[in-house]
């Protein structure tokens, strides 16, 4: 199987940087699938579980908070919001982060507010699920 070279980035640091078989990554109508020599894409990415698969076979599991996926020959850039692995998670926060969330949507706010409230509440959600399954194998 081939390999094509992956870049998942996010504002504080990069998260991986190396060669790999296989991507899935969440988007707005379901989940996108990169092997190598893929078509050109780019497309927005959404809350969700994401994996990858390094040319040993391991597979990658982490969450991701949004962003942007640009595939361009046998390079795939990955621009996230926020990319965690499950061991990065701190569940007890993210609890209290939902638990908190969940407070604000039910108070009358403004439209940008409910959705600021909306989004840290299903990162929260996506982030204690990524931390409970831990892998994917």
């Amino acid at each position: 199987m081939n390999s094509f070279h992956l870049e998942i980035l996010s504002p504080e640091r990069v998260f991986y940087r190396g060669e790999c078989l296989s991507l899935i990554v969440p988007i707005d109508d379901g989940m996108l699938g990169i092997m190598a020599n893929c078509e050109p894409i780019t497309a927005s990415l959404t809350i969700g579980e994401a994996y990858y698969t390094k040319p040993d076979g391991e597979k990658i599991l982490f969450s991701i908070s949004g962003g942007m996926i640009d595939v361009q020959g046998l390079n795939v850039t990955l621009l996230c919001e926020s990319a965690l692995l499950p061991e990065e998670i701190d569940a007890e926060r993210e609890r209290q982060d939902a638990e908190n969330a969940r407070a604000e949507l039910k108070k009358a706010q403004s439209r940008r507010d409910y959705l600021l409230s909306r989004h840290i509440l299903m990162d929260a959600v996506n982030n204690l699920k990524v931390k409970e399954k831990q892998s994917i194998n």
